[in-house]
This record gives C-alpha cells, sequence and structure tokens, in this order.
C-alpha cells in the first residue's frame, strides 16, 4: 500500500502524520493504522518556549472516522505523541489538521458533510455517506446556519408555505419552511408553525417587505391563511392544486367505503366498490364505455 497515496485520497495535508498499515476486515471497513509525532515549538497551557522544556511523555491511542471510499467505512487508529511540559507540569496532546481537537470526526468529512446538505437528501443519507450520526449532520446544519444572516428588508411576492417533519431539536412534532414561489429557493426553516410564533417571526421583516408579498401558496391547514389577516396585508391565499386533488380522493374513498359498507361482504356490489377503486378515480373522460375488459 501506497500510504502517501492513501493519505491524498483521504485529504490528510499533515506532514507529522504518517500511515504505517492498512487492511479490509471481513465487515467491510477499511482499518488504517497510524501515527502522529513532531517537537511542539511552545506549550500551549504556559506558553513557554521549547528550549529542552517539552519531553515526550508516551503515546495515546486515538480513533479518526473519514467519508465512505468506494462505499466503505474508513477508521484511522492513531497514535498520538503525548508531552509533558517541566516548567508547568502540564501535559498535553499532539494536534492534527486532520481532524478537530477533541473529535473524532475528520475535517475532510465535515466538508463533504456541508456539500451534501445542498442536495436534495435525507440527513440520514448524508450520515451515512460521511460515516455520522443523524444528529452529528444536524449539528453541522445549525453552525452552517449562522454564516447565512436573514435579509429582514426583502420577500418575494410569490411565497410558498408548507410544514414538514421535524428533527429531535425541534419544540413540535411539525416544522415550517416557506419559499420563493418563482425561484424555488428555501428562505427559512423554522422550528415551530403556530401561529403567534410565526406572527412574531414574520414581523422582524420590515412593513415594505410585507406590503410585498402578492400570493401565498399553501396547503388547507388554517393557520397559514390567518398570517394574511395579520402580516401580509396585500396577499392573498392560493391552495396548492395537489392538495386540492388530494383532499377530493381522500374524501371520494371515504365516501366510497360508506357505501360499500351497506352491502353485504359477499355481495358483487362490495366486491365492484373495493376491487375497481382506482377505476372510479378515473375521470369521465378518459373512461372506455364501449370496450370492457375483466
Amino acid at each position: 500500500m501506497c500510504h502517501d497515496t492513501t493519505k491524498l485520497l483521504l485529504g490528510i495535508a499533515d506532514e507529522n502524520l504518517k500511515i504505517t498499515d492498512g487492511e479490509t476486515g471481513e465487515d467491510g471497513v477499511i482499518r488504517l493504522t497510524g501515527h502522529l509525532d513532531y517537537t511542539p515549538k511552545a506549550c500551549p497551557k504556559c506558553g513557554i518556549i521549547n528550549d529542552q522544556k517539552i519531553i515526550n511523555y508516551g503515546w495515546r491511542n486515538t480513533t479518526i472516522r473519514f467519508s465512505k471510499v468506494l462505499s466503505n467505512t474508513v477508521i484511522l487508529a492513531l497514535k498520538r505523541r503525548y508531552f509533558h511540559c517541566k516548567e508547568c507540569h502540564g501535559n498535553f496532546l499532539a494536534q492534527t489538521v486532520a481532524v478537530p481537537k477533541h473529535c473524532t470526526i475528520s475535517n475532510t468529512s465535515r466538508k463533504e458533510c456541508l456539500e451534501k446538505l445542498g442536495e436534495p437528501v435525507s440527513l440520514k443519507h448524508i450520515a451515512n455517506e460521511v460515516s455520522a450520526s443523524d444528529s452529528f449532520v444536524g449539528r453541522q446544519l445549525m453552525r452552517a446556519e449562522r454564516d447565512f444572516q436573514t435579509n429582514w428588508h426583502y420577500l418575494p411576492e410569490i411565497i410558498l408555505m408548507d410544514e414538514v417533519k421535524s428533527t429531535k431539536s425541534a419544540t413540535g412534532a411539525m416544522s415550517f419552511e416557506f419559499m420563493n414561489g418563482e425561484t424555488h429557493e428555501l428562505i427559512d426553516l423554522l422550528p415551530y408553525r403556530t401561529i403567534n410564533k410565526l406572527e412574531k417571526y414574520f414581523y422582524r421583516f420590515d412593513q415594505a417587505a410585507r406590503e410585498n408579498v402578492k400570493i401565498i401558496v399553501t396547503d388547507m391547514n388554517y393557520t397559514y391563511p390567518k398570517l394574511v389577516q395579520t402580516v401580509f396585508p396585500n396577499a392573498m391565499v392560493v391552495m396548492d392544486k395537489f392538495h386540492i386533488i388530494n383532499a377530493l380522493n381522500r374524501a371520494f374513498n371515504k365516501t366510497r367505503i360508506k357505501v360499500m359498507k351497506k352491502f353485504t361482504p359477499s355481495s358483487r356490489e362490495f366486491h365492484a366498490l373495493k376491487r375497481y377503486w382506482k377505476l372510479l378515480l378515473v375521470p369521465t373522460e378518459q373512461l372506455n364505455f364501449e370496450q370492457f375488459k375483466k
């Protein structure tokens, strides 16, 4: 195995980190071994310059997880040099740019995680790709959120509103999201959907931005139309056609089942209503009244 090539594939740029061996286990996990050793320039605790004031103090075993390579999880068992400072009698561990301090997930995995958060995939899928947990991906998403500042002076003329299933960090079972109806870009994702909290959030936008909203496209949730009365004075509510059709289908199926239960299970009417329920949903103009097929 060419260990320099292995470091290149894993994105390890630390010259002090050496990979010594590696193998693929029966479980498909690529397990690498390596060591990290160097001469520190100063003590990170007291700041004393290393003029033979810092000595080697053994090794410590650590683990670093990397993103999958060829669908295989990669784990590096890294022995790090442990140091002792004669000046302050403190001990410290050798650090590497491959992974943050006190962490086991590599920086390359963190970078890949942020890149995949822009893709239309679930957090669980991203966690599987970067060999991490769902909660880790969620924390990366929350940290990335701090780098994006909401523009409180602008809202598009068309806004799409809907709810999504919340993560464990949210306060409720469902969260609220709204998008630009023209560009389909996500504007914000909120961990709540109650009317009081939504009004408080949207009032943070200035009046000119709220008056710029002309159309709100949403489902049949009774909460969102109330925002028009208080927050968006110039907007009108448009029900999404998908939710209208979905509501009609549910109502029709409930009526079909109600009528079906009026017949005995052995009757032809019962079997016809139960078997051909899809046919009853087909529009009349698409039906063929001349040919009959069993």
